[in-house]
């Protein structure tokens, strides 16, 4: 049952966001399916026509409010049923919106594979290419995204199963809106998903004292184990352990840190003899490039342009750092028995350093430069 203070009397900040998620919601899901039916001709009209009327939504959501607010306070105004409309209405509009959303995934449209995009190097890909080719790599995954969106869509339609329906939706949608943030997929999209994640964290809010009083009845009346001291040690040592495990295990794994990124080979000398700049072409021991990863990982690749695996080195290292000595392991000839090379590490200047080091009975010398 929603609580009365929601449906009446409530104050100007509860009726003000009812009424903007309400009406600007609705009208975002109107111009979400509208706006692109436009003819091609009338495309250069959707970005101002969609703005101007999320701006009229909004000073409406304002002024209706403070109406709203006057006059209750002359007693002269039903708060009760017009809580009772904008809460359906929002409701409808969330079941719709999220619901394309899940049936837009079933149908292939959300997430359709990006064909340039697979084509494309990671490194060159923003953040809306990497998530779309991510989620796109899996029908799977958008199958169990889609079914919670519908389910929960569907739910969101009859007042007995609202709770439900929000429990199911918004932990999915709260983390589209994260990665909407932080992965800049746009500011029309982020602003979608933050409506639907503040209708239906406004659809929780109203239930908050059954929620309140659910949580209360699950309380834990089991008999305790051991004495209040021990149990408060075992919880401290639960958060304790972790931390210097990680601290442990960070202080070792990056203790080379300092030579983690990509080095670019700017010579290379092979038995005292300049390897030329495009050996590499038809040469795969002519490395371009090195990658210098945590937990000890190396690997040399010809192709200056981007990393090839079948032409590629991999090798592992170990780091003394009392001597700031690297050793490089080698599987490449006996992975049962691989060779173990000492490096030798001259003028290290942060972002550019040479190499010396015996290879398979050939000398060789590189100058390397970081670029990551």
């Amino acid at each position: 049952m929603i609580s009365t203070q929601i449906l009446k009397n409530s104050n100007w900040f509860t009726k003000f966001s009812i009424n903007f998620l309400a009406f600007v919601g609705s009208v975002n899901v109107c111009l979400f399916i509208a706006l692109p039916l436009l003819p091609f001709h009338l495309s250069k009209f959707i970005m101002p026509l969609g703005l101007i009327s999320l701006a009229i939504a909004i000073l409406f959501s304002v002024g209706f409010s403070i109406y709203w607010q006057v006059k209750e306070k002359k007693g002269n105004f039903n708060s009760e049923r017009w809580h009772l409309w904008l809460t359906s209405l929002l409701r409808y509009w969330l079941a719709l919106h999220i619901s394309i959303f899940g049936f837009e995934k079933l149908m292939g449209i959300n997430f359709a594979p990006s064909f340039h995009g697979n084509d494309t190097p990671a490194g060159l890909l923003n953040g809306q290419e990497l998530t779309w080719i991510y989620y796109s790599y899996s029908y799977g995954i958008s199958i169990v995204v889609a079914f919670f969106q519908i389910v929960g869509s569907y739910l969101l339609l009859y007042r007995k199963t609202i709770l439900v329906g929000v429990s199911m939706l918004l932990p999915v949608m709260f983390n589209i809106l994260l990665i909407n943030i932080f992965y800049g997929i746009g500011p029309i999209t982020t602003f979608t998903a933050l409506t639907m994640v503040l209708g239906l964290s406004y659809l929780l809010y109203q239930r908050k004292q059954e929620i309140l009083a659910l949580f209360k009845s699950f309380e834990n009346n089991l008999p305790s184990i051991g004495s209040r001291s021990f149990r408060n040690i075992a919880r401290i040592l639960c958060l304790i352990i972790p931390i210097l495990f990680l601290v442990q295990y960070k202080t070792n794994v990056y203790a080379s840190s300092k030579y983690f990124g990509k080095w670019k080979v700017e010579t290379l000398k092979r038995n005292g003899k300049l390897i030329a700049d495009d050996a590499w072409e038809k040469d795969t021991t002519a490395w371009k490039t090195i990658y210098f990863e945590e937990r000890g990982k190396l690997l040399f690749t010809p192709n200056p342009y981007k990393y090839d695996d079948d032409t590629s080195i991999f090798m592992k290292y170990e780091y003394n750092e009392e001597k700031d000595a690297i050793k490089v392991i080698s599987y490449e000839k006996n992975p049962e028995r691989p060779d173990t090379i000492a490096v030798k590490i001259n003028k290290f200047k942060g972002n550019s350093m040479e190499w010396n080091m015996i290879f398979y009975k050939d000398t060789i010398q590189m100058q390397l430069k970081k670029e990551l």
